[in-house]
């Protein structure tokens, strides 16, 4: 029996500080070193990773950090991978005026567009939270699928919530890095927690989101990590399940 396990990957860099700060990252340079981390070396090694493992994975970028380090969006594509749209610099949808919202999603989607040479076809956003108008902007834009919802264990399709065309690929806060790594548990802690989570998706509807953060503190990014991804993903294959981008997931399930 087949089954999928989507690999995306949240790019954070300096932009959460950023945010946090209420001041531009370039004013963060020689604090927060874990945002940087992201760019110096995390995104890069796992772009190794998914290549050693011969996987496809899903990038969602907010456009200013696609726009403060775009070779390594370049890299993203060259390796093959998908550019997802993630928000413009981690503001909470949730409080944003329609037009003020339709404004950023569209200034997002243009840049990204013009920094892939492709329009992206999906959205996560960037803390969770979305208002009720973020779904309907986003199918003006074409967006096939949305991933940032918690509320089912598989994809489900979204025209119940007035938008036919889309599908909602739902992530798992049990296998996010992040999750585990930021409760400061030890990495074998942390990969048993994601087993857990593994295993059990697997049988409920042969569909898992794995979730992953190339920031130095919340990622399996760090040297030490890395193998828990590659076992994560060896798993996952001896259980039947392939790996593909979210977007392939999406069209899959719309046709």
């Amino acid at each position: 029996m087949s089954g999928t396990l989507l690999l995306t990957v949240n790019v954070h860099g300096l932009g959460p500080e950023a945010m946090a700060e209420q001041t531009d990252a370039d004013t963060l340079l020689g604090r927060f070193g874990h945002g940087r981390y992201t760019y110096k070396i995390g995104l890069t090694r796992l772009l190794d990773a998914f290549r050693e493992a011969d996987v496809k994975a899903t990038f969602f970028w907010p456009s200013s950090e696609a726009l403060r380090v775009p070779t390594l969006l370049e890299k993203c594509l060259a390796g093959g991978h998908e550019i997802a749209a993630h928000g413009r610099a981690f503001e909470d949808h949730s409080k944003l005026p329609k037009a003020e919202e339709a404004d950023l999603l569209g200034e997002a989607h243009e840049t990204l567009t013009r920094l892939a040479g492709t329009a992206p076809v999906g959205f996560r956003s960037p803390n969770g939270t979305m208002s009720t108008n973020t779904l309907g902007l986003l199918r003006e834009l074409n967006y096939l699928y949305d991933s940032s919802a918690l509320d089912d264990d598989v994809p489900y399709a979204l025209a119940e919530d007035g938008v036919p065309g889309m599908v909602e690929l739902p992530w798992c806060e049990g296998l996010s890095d992040a999750t585990h790594f930021r409760r400061r548990l030890t990495q074998d802690r942390s990969e048993l927690f994601l087993i857990e989570e593994l295993d059990a998706l697997i049988p409920v509807g042969r569909y898992a989101c794995l979730t992953l953060h190339p920031r130095g503190d919340l990622g399996l990014a760090r040297a030490s990590r890395l193998p828990i991804l590659h076992r994560l993903i060896g798993r996952a294959r001896e259980a039947g399940l392939d790996t593909c981008c979210c977007r392939d997931e999406a069209r899959a399930r719309l046709t």
